[in-house]
């Protein structure tokens, strides 16, 4: 597959013929590798900003991408057109200058997977729920992606979640409580899909989920979303 091939040779290029979907299951393979390292490196960082440890994760994922044919970009604009265009917190981008993914094809400033960040917990007067959904603006991560604010031409992307309080568990359950919520509230527009679902336990600090997110402006054509969720715990060991 594409992560084999771009190790071996190191080119930065894409081979051709490779199956569907195989660059972003090199880029998936890439963040369970490294996420954990990163997870080390950041321990015990339970104030930093969302903004500063993305920065910083950015910067430590190019540092060991170089015999991979993509790159990250932190804040990477949505809309190259518009100056009001939102940024997702890192856009994922080919070293070549085309990239088909499917039926899609990505150019050299687009990114094929998009990636926005958030704390656990969020601060701020009434943010709580922001991983999922915004208070009185659309700035949820699941919300963002559900509402094309970010990934409006991907199938593909995924959410950090940067747990500074609790554990993997406690946000579990209290994500999916507030999903269950939106489902009897806004049924037109939150159904069970977009509940996240285990995936693995990439290592001890880091968690893997999946959610299949339904896109709130139902156009039938690509009606779905499939996101990740990686989370990379940053409290102190408790056994310590």
């Amino acid at each position: 597959m594409l992560a084999d091939s771009s190790q071996n040779n190191g080119s930065g290029k894409l081979t051709t013929g490779i199956e569907i979907d195989s660059s972003i299951k090199s880029v998936i393979e890439f963040i369970e590798i490294y996420f954990g390292e990163f997870s080390n490196k950041m321990k015990g960082e339970i104030t930093s900003s969302e903004k500063s440890l993305t920065d910083k994760l950015c910067k430590f994922l190019n540092r060991q991408v170089s015999a991979y044919p993509f790159f990250f970009h932190h804040e990477n604009v949505e809309n190259p057109d518009s100056g009001r265009s939102p940024q997702v917190d890192i856009g994922t981008l080919s070293k070549s200058e085309q990239l088909i993914v499917g039926d899609r094809s990505y150019g050299e400033f687009d990114s094929f997977f998009s990636i926005e960040a958030k704390r656990l917990p969020t601060p701020g007067h009434k943010r709580d729920r922001e991983y999922v959904i915004g208070h009185d603006k659309p700035c949820g991560g699941i919300e963002r992606f559900k509402k094309r604010i970010h990934g409006d031409n991907l199938r593909y992307a995924a959410i950090i979640g940067y747990i500074q309080e609790e554990d993997v568990n406690h946000w579990f359950l209290k994500i999916n409580n507030w999903i269950g919520e939106l489902i009897v509230s806004l049924p037109e527009q939150w159904n069970e899909n977009d509940k996240l679902v285990p995936n693995q336990q990439v290592s001890s600090d880091v968690a893997k989920f999946k959610s299949k997110n339904s896109r709130i402006d139902k156009n039938e054509s690509d009606h779905i979303i499939n996101l990740f969720h990686f989370w990379i715990d940053l409290t102190e060991d408790k056994n310590e």
